[in-house]
């Protein structure tokens, strides 16, 4: 473990905004200033375990959604503040999901949470298209927001369980109820292919079709019916073995009437990685199989494991002995994950200079971490509601970035909840094409620009982004260049070549350099501000 044995002891404000960028959404100048003078593993560890005070966050759940659209709604009601209609009234309706989690990007006080949810969704990317029903999904990436720093095989097994996963993967259409049928194996192979050890990576055919058997029967049944006339809309869902035994709900709108459930489950025995299980009760049906690819294939996984995060969060092309070295970091661990990420950003190695900006940032996060930048802070958008004429907090309004025509994630390469297959999104120089960094150009407007969406019912003037430009600058401004380097400590882009950064400012602050909160001046640090946005050392994390 050589790679990660020495470990920072001090750090600068830079070290502490690459800490943030990699393991959230950015953190600003004058906040990486105060962390900087605690010591880093303190301030790691209180990250990493998200020990940050939730109250206030979701106390504002009720407020979160500012969305409501110009011309539209039938009343004043409507224009009030509300939360995300995350409801399966309207199951499939991605726009919302994908609001409601930006949000909480954007304003949660404890970010690791929802930058590790981000990357296990990517892991074990399952998506809304085949699902259908949106409050499965959150509730998947809820498991990866509350349970991704746990034991690795404890998330392995509860996403294996998870209603979500199992129609994504067809582990629903796994069913054996007689003599002939065979396990349905989707699952079963992709759970080693692409979520355990990686292709052909210490497993057989002959494994996945042993494994098949131990999941076989797994389902769930709907729960938290919002309509009760009709037992197929429903908010939540229960794991459960149709295995022939006594019906535990007997009241339940799909179960009722059943004395007994369904057999649908194979008796016998399965043979994975040379050790044989009992399919019933011996093996707790079938769910001990999964610690059982940790305990025979454990170097296989950890090594799997390790080249995800180290191109998740530190490099595109880690060194062979960076790569073994995690993978024995891991195990050391016994798979704490949340033991694993703090190891690996207290160590030198993480905030090495080639390891700066070395990563192209996914469209989600690159997209908050600059509404971040450019916005006021929770505190500060809860704090508006006061002055603001209909009450709304001053929050992104997320719901019509992500709808927008002309952009959202959909556009820019990674539609959130909803990847085109199993193996995800492809990461770093996989983000851009010309036509996804075209749509990057189009959010940086809406962003550095603060694109307004109308007037709302009331005549007010709403922004997608509203951004206070003034509140950018703590002090005035003594000359463009100042304005320049104030800029690019917000946004941080990777280092702007001084030929670059001169000619936007000629072009922009041509003549006498006179600082002012005028409309013109806005406009000159709003456009400023895009170019930075739309440069690709901008995309650079």
């Amino acid at each position: 473990m050589a790679t990660f044995d020495t470990q920072k002891t001090s750090w600068t404000a830079d070290d502490v905004q690459h800490f943030a960028r990699r393991a959230g959404f950015g953190t600003g100048p004058e906040k990486a200033a105060q962390l900087a003078v605690q010591s880093p593993a303190a301030v790691i560890g209180a990250w990493v375990d998200g020990t940050a005070s939730m109250t206030a966050f979701e106390a504002a759940l009720p407020v979160a959604d500012v969305v409501d659209l110009p011309g539209y709604g039938s009343g004043a009601d409507e224009w009030a503040p509300h939360p995300f209609h995350l409801s399966v009234q309207d199951p499939g309706y991605i726009a919302t999901g994908q609001a409601y989690w930006a949000w909480r990007m954007q304003y949660s006080p404890n970010p690791f949470r929802e930058k590790l949810a981000l990357f296990w969704h990517n892991f074990f990317a399952t998506g809304l298209k085949k699902v259908e029903v949106l409050p499965l999904m959150l509730k998947q990436i809820d498991l990866f927001r509350t349970r991704g720093t746990g034991p690795f095989g404890d998330l392995l097994l509860r996403v294996s369980q998870d209603a979500a996963m199992m129609i994504w993967l067809d582990t629903v259409q796994n069913k054996v109820e007689k003599a002939g049928d065979i396990p349905n194996e989707n699952y079963a192979r992709e759970v080693l292919e692409l979520y355990a050890l990686g292709i052909d990576n210490g497993y057989s055919q002959k494994d996945i079709t042993e494994l098949a058997k131990a999941f076989t029967g797994w389902d769930y049944i709907g729960r938290d019916f919002p309509d009760p006339e009709n037992p197929y809309y429903y908010n939540d869902a229960e794991f459960i073995v149709y295995r022939g035994q006594a019906n535990p709900y007997p009241d339940h709108p799909w179960l009722h009437g059943y004395t007994n459930l369904p057999n649908q489950r194979m008796t016998g025995t399965f043979t994975l990685f040379g050790v044989t299980l009992d399919l019933g009760a011996g093996s707790h049906f079938g769910a001990d199989a999964i610690q059982l690819i940790l305990n025979q294939r454990g170097p296989n996984c950890a090594e799997f494991l390790a080249k995800r995060i180290l191109l998740g969060f530190v490099t595109p092309e880690p060194t062979a002995a960076a790569l073994q070295d995690l993978k024995a970091l891991i195990l050391a661990n016994q798979f704490r994950m949340g033991d694993v990420f703090k190891a690996l950003f207290n160590s030198a190695y993480f905030f090495a200079p080639e390891h700066r900006f070395a990563l192209v940032e996914g469209p989600t996060a690159w997209t908050v971490r600059a509404a971040r930048a450019t916005m006021t802070d929770f505190t500060g958008a809860m704090a508006a509601r006061a002055t603001d004429p209909t009450g709304l907090p001053r929050f992104a309004a997320w719901f019509e970035f992500v709808g927008w025509d002309a952009s959202g994630f959909f556009a820019m390469g990674q539609n959130l909840l909803d990847p085109k297959g199993p193996n995800g999104w492809k990461e770093h120089g996989g983000w851009l094409n010309a036509d996804t960094y075209r749509h990057r150009t189009r959010a940086a407007w809406a962003i550095a620009g603060a694109e307004g969406r109308g007037d709302d019912h009331t005549g007010h003037e709403r922004f997608i982004f509203d951004s206070d430009w003034k509140a950018w600058f703590p002090s005035a401004p003594a000359t463009a260049v100042a304005v320049f380097d104030r800029l690019t400590a917000l946004l941080q882009p990777a280092p702007i070549p001084a030929a670059l950064r001169d000619a936007w400012l000629a072009r922009l602050f041509s003549g006498t350099f006179a600082w002012s909160t005028t409309p013109a001046m806005e406009a000159k640090v709003r456009r400023l501000a895009f170019l930075i946005l739309c440069s690709p050392e901008a995309m650079q994390h």
